[in-house]
């Protein structure tokens, strides 16, 4: 393939991969042991196959060059059962002898390349397959739709200038200039003649990618006519091909009916996964999307991921259940609440939070101590600004991002939050580069308490080096009174940063003993084991996860295995909290498996395919029991935002998910979760309304209206221009509990009290006592709550005591 060639394979396709029969995927009987190296692009796969072909070591190049978690161990795998792999895994390495390379292989986390080891007796087999290598038949991967992996190749293979990671204003000028010259690099390819030497596959990949790439800018017209000449190829050269072209075409058409009826923009219920018909106004798109939903379910009746997606068209068409032919029917009594804890409504754009945007950060705090909540948003997009709302103390928010700074904040992943210089205003971290794995200057924004920021990161020692991250969390970590940052990254090491009280961090990360490498997707801190020093929880994707525990001298001590909290190897969000009011700090972990496949067979009775979600319930002796099963969480979505608050105001914390992956086809819908009484978890979704379909990222909740009970307010959004959408304010219908909202200020702790614990005593009119137990913090690791501590009463209406214990000082009030 000549230079031009690469370049326009690179930027252009998401392959569409044709896979034989599983008959004639395997050339051999035994479990294969097997490297791997995972890339961002082909051309880099490419690359690197060219030099083992000239004699470099593969293990070598996986350590230098491979994105995999394996990559530390040269890309080793070990001895892998044949069966679990994904079926495109099987056929690249069908055949090959030991020594061999795969071709290039597109794999949920990108391009990878397989080599195959000499026989060896002593090599066990591994007990589960990474979730990227696992069959297609194990955990249907949902289809790669949006263009997101084509616009990260075209930045990929763009000369970017020097410095760029630095400026986020550079960064959004880098990537407006490599879409331009994608664009423009194809249409010279095309207007040269270039297809005439290119096989149909070659071709019909071209229009894909072009496909894929009006897609991210949500251009969908000239999408959907590019997916319809990739079908007429296929239908002619390539028919193994055109069941998969016309599920991208059902997507296609869905995401338009989207845009044109303007659901991203003024969703209402229009956006809900609900059992009530809430027909588009316009359904001629979707009437699209559901004709090439039932071609494709003709030919492959049993894909459950379409089937889904079936039944959702059928929602935006108003003809669920009743016009869903009765083969791919999904039982409407599987989306029933179990309870009625009153419809939540969507006021954000009557309380003035006209926000709309993609994937991205969301805070809600009083920011510049006037008494009354303020609310932020980023999004993940390079060229999308942060946003500042300011409450005006009526429940309403006024738009104040002009003058305020964060105007010029462009990108962002995730924010967190934390009053680093103890001034009484919290200030901004925002982290950029997660996901596409491409290192981006972080930003630290320092409150100047008068409704304005400042970037600090270069003066607080944190703009070197660059790092891909999403995940961080201040936390004082030597009970000094000063907030102290802990940062997890993608495919570097975690970094730990004490402050050290004159407005600088220096980097203790490798003294600390937290300097690991993983493709971190998750971090908190709590006190786990109640010895008044703050503890560290690192969720990762692709292997374990680290439980830190603080030793009270500055450095930590891995106890991941004697706590029995080592997650699954596809974790994301996750918190500490206190779910069953013992005292004793709970750890949730969420499993983060892009399926659609096993929430059709949830409903249709089937048993589940891939990792759920963890709940780690505190043993109180350092150990912790996975109470998942018990306690109703043990089904598999694909949570990005998350959070925790009390919906009813009974005492016991809930729990929002807020789901998708950049395909937009990911229509999971949110998820919430009612604690009932720390026993068990039952899902309210479509009882409270708040199941909203599109891709969902920052959580939080909060008494935006002071009425007492609490919002939850929602970051919804796609990683793509293509896929934005409107904020969510679901506000609170109320239920008559009693509550207390309690804000504390620290003295010789850190001045916005976050580690310190508060226990309320309530007495309920029958007499009976309980403890409800709070720790002041942020919430979860996607989104920012207040730090206010809000406490719901149950049916008591006063609290009978109220206990605080300050770690840092040691004082118990």
């Amino acid at each position: 393939m000549g230079s031009v060639g690469r370049f326009v394979a690179a930027l252009a396709a998401v392959l569409l991969v044709v896979l034989p029969s599983h008959s004639t995927l395997f050339g051999q009987d035994d479990d294969p042991i097997l490297r791997l190296i995972v890339v961002a692009t082909p051309d880099a796969a490419d690359r690197i196959r060219a030099q083992v072909e000239q004699g470099e070591s593969f293990a070598l190049l996986a350590v230098r060059e491979s994105t995999d978690a394996t990559a530390a161990e040269g890309g080793w795998l070990g001895r892998v059962p044949r069966e679990q792999l994904r079926p495109e895994v099987q056929a690249a390495i069908a055949g090959l002898r030991p020594g061999q390379v795969s071709h290039v292989v597109r794999i949920p986390t990108g391009y990878a390349l397989f080599r195959v080891e000499p026989p060896d007796a002593d090599t066990p087999v591994a007990d589960e397959v990474a979730p990227g290598l696992a069959a297609a038949g194990a955990v249907k991967f949902v289809y790669d739709f949006g263009g997101f992996s084509e616009a990260r190749a075209s930045l990929e293979a763009h000369a970017r200038s020097r410095g760029w990671q630095q400026s986020s204003h550079a960064a959004c000028d880098e990537r407006t200039h490599a879409l331009a010259t994608t664009r423009r690099v194809v249409d010279e390819f095309l207007a040269s003649g270039g297809l005439a030497s290119r096989t149909p596959l070659d071709i019909m990949q071209l229009h894909v990618g072009l496909a894929q790439l009006d897609a991210y800018e949500g251009r969908m017209s000239e999408s959907i006519a590019r997916l319809e000449s990739a079908l007429r190829i296929a239908g002619t050269e390539i028919p193994e091909a055109v069941p998969s072209t016309w599920e991208a075409l059902g997507v296609a058409h869905l995401h338009k009916a989207g845009l044109d009826n303007h659901v991203h923009t003024e969703p209402g219920d229009l956006c809900l996964l609900d059992l009530a018909a809430h027909r588009y106004p316009d359904t001629t798109d979707v009437e699209r999307a559901i004709d090439y939903f039932l071609r494709y379910l003709e030919a492959r009746p049993d894909d459950y991921e379409v089937r889904w997606l079936l039944n959702v068209a059928h929602m935006a068409a108003g003809t669920f259940p009743d016009r869903v032919p009765d083969a791919f029917r999904l039982p409407p009594e599987g989306l029933a609440s179990a309870e009625d804890v009153g419809r939540f409504r969507d006021v954000a754009r009557e309380a003035g939070l006209v926000s709309v945007g993609s994937a991205g950060g969301l805070i809600v705090e009083d920011l510049f101590g006037r008494g009354t909540y303020d609310v932020v948003t980023s999004m993940a997009e390079s060229c999308g600004a942060m946003r500042l709302f300011t409450g005006n103390g009526d429940g309403t928010f006024t738009d104040r991002t002009a003058g305020s700074g964060l105007e010029e904040q462009m990108g962002g992943l995730n924010l967190v939050l934390g009053d680093y210089d103890n001034n009484g205003c919290g200030d901004i971290l925002v982290l950029r580069g997660g996901w596409e794995e491409l290192p981006q200057r972080r930003s630290l924004l320092r409150n100047n308490c008068d409704g304005t920021f400042t970037d600090v990161t270069e003066a607080a020692g944190l703009a070197d080096p660059p790092t891909a991250s999403q995940t961080a969390v201040f936390v004082d970590i030597d009970n000094d009174g000063w907030l102290d940052l802990f940062i997890g990254n993608e495919r570097s090491p975690s970094q730990l940063f004490r402050n050290r009280g004159d407005g600088t961090f220096e980097d203790v990360s490798v003294r600390a003993g937290v300097a690991r490498t993983s493709y971190t997707k998750g971090v908190a801190a709590g006190d786990y084991d109640n010895d008044g020093f703050a503890d560290l929880y690192v969720s990762n994707y692709g292997e374990t996860n680290f439980l830190y525990r603080n030793n009270g001298d500055g450095t930590f001590t891995d106890v991941t295995g004697a706590a029995r909290v080592r997650g699954t190897r596809t974790s994301f969000a996750t918190w500490f909290f206190d779910y069953d009011n013992d005292g004793w700090q709970d750890l949730f972990v969420a499993s983060y498996v892009a399926s659609l496949d096993d929430l059709a067979r949830r409903l249709i009775g089937l048993p589940r395919i891939g990792t759920t979600m963890k709940l780690y319930r505190n043993l109180g002796d350092g150990t912790f029991a996975d109470a998942t099963v018990a306690a109703g969480l043990d089904r598999v979505l694909m949570p990005m935002g998350a959070n925790y608050g009390d919906i009813d105001n009974d005492g016991w914390l809930d729990i929002y998910l807020g789901t998708g992956n950049p395909s937009y086809a990911s229509l999971a819908g949110s998820v919430l979760l009612r604690n009932r009484g720390g026993r068990e978890f039952v899902d309210v979704t479509a009882a409270s309304g708040t199941g909203e379909l599109h891709r969902g990222h920052g959580v939080a909740f909060a008494d935006l209206d002071d009425d007492g009970d609490q919002e939850i307010v929602f970051e919804v959004g796609g990683i793509t221009p293509g896929d934005r959408h409107a904020l969510r304010l679901f506000e609170n219908p109320g239920h008559g509990n009693g509550w207390l909202a309690i804000r504390l200020v620290g003295r010789t702790s850190n001045r916005s009290a976050v580690g310190a614990r508060v226990a309320v005593t309530v007495e309920d009119p029958a007499g009976g006592r309980r403890t409800i137990h709070r720790t002041v913090s942020t919430g979860g690791s996607v989104g920012v709550s207040p730090l206010v501590v809000h406490v719901g009463l149950g049916t008591a209406k006063e609290a009978a005591a109220i206990d605080v214990w300050w770690p840092a000082s040691g004082i118990r009030q």
